[in-house]
């Protein structure tokens, strides 16, 4: 369910300042109230909802400074992610990556944005996940689910792509070798130079669909 509410206000179905009231969207999207209210918490935690007491859920205005400040988030969360994981990452962890690795390269600039993200994400968190902490998975978790819904707005050129993948390609061989500083380092130019784009495609107009609903 915040998934849905996270993509409906991330693309603009649901307006900054709008009120998410229970009734109501659990009609339209035909459930009960409680699923809706846990996605309005999940959502409050990501900044993409405010929940005033008696006058309930709004949107809350996403701004550019938002967008970077989610990924400066990121950063500080993968980088340790991989510093970690190159200390522990096994054999196992390593066929994944090249699994994923090599999945994002076959999507290439031919996918949509939402492909490219959730490819993406499959290999950031087999990172996450060879770090081998539960909570720091939680954390990355709620970062990610942010910016997967909104990286799949916009989808990587040829060029992008390939830098993407060579950076992609760069933390990998560090985590072969157990190398942390230098996953750490390159986890860090690669978010960074990520934040950079999503940043570059704040308010990029995009094809919404007709429905004002959060279907």
């Amino acid at each position: 369910m915040a998934r849905i509410l996270r993509q409906a206000i991330l693309d603009g179905r649901l307006k900054p300042g709008q009120p998410l009231r229970e009734r109501v969207l659990a009609e339209e999207i035909g459930i009960s109230r409680t699923p809706i209210r846990e996605a309005l918490f999940i959502l409050q935690g990501e900044g993409l909802v405010g929940l005033t007491p008696n006058r309930g859920a709004t949107v809350r205005t996403i701004t550019a400074a938002d967008i970077a400040e989610i990924y400066a988030l990121r950063s500080v969360l993968e980088c340790h992610a991989a510093a970690t994981a190159a200390e522990r990452i096994t054999e196992a962890d390593l066929a994944r990556l090249e699994d994923a690795h090599a999945r994002l390269e076959r999507i290439g600039d031919n996918g949509t944005g939402h492909e490219q993200a959730d490819a993406d994400l499959q290999l950031h968190g087999i990172i996450t996940q060879a770090a081998g902490s539960q909570l720091l998975r939680t954390m990355i978790g709620q970062v990610h689910a942010f910016t997967v819904t909104y990286r799949s707005r916009y989808p990587y050129n040829a060029e992008q792509v390939h830098r993407a993948n060579k950076q992609h390609r760069e933390i990998i061989d560090a985590l072969r070798d157990h190398d942390a500083p230098r996953a750490e380092m390159l986890m860090r130019e690669h978010v960074n130079w990520s934040r950079g784009l999503a940043v570059e495609n704040f308010g990029t107009p995009e094809q919404q669909p007709p429905s004002s609903s959060a279907r």
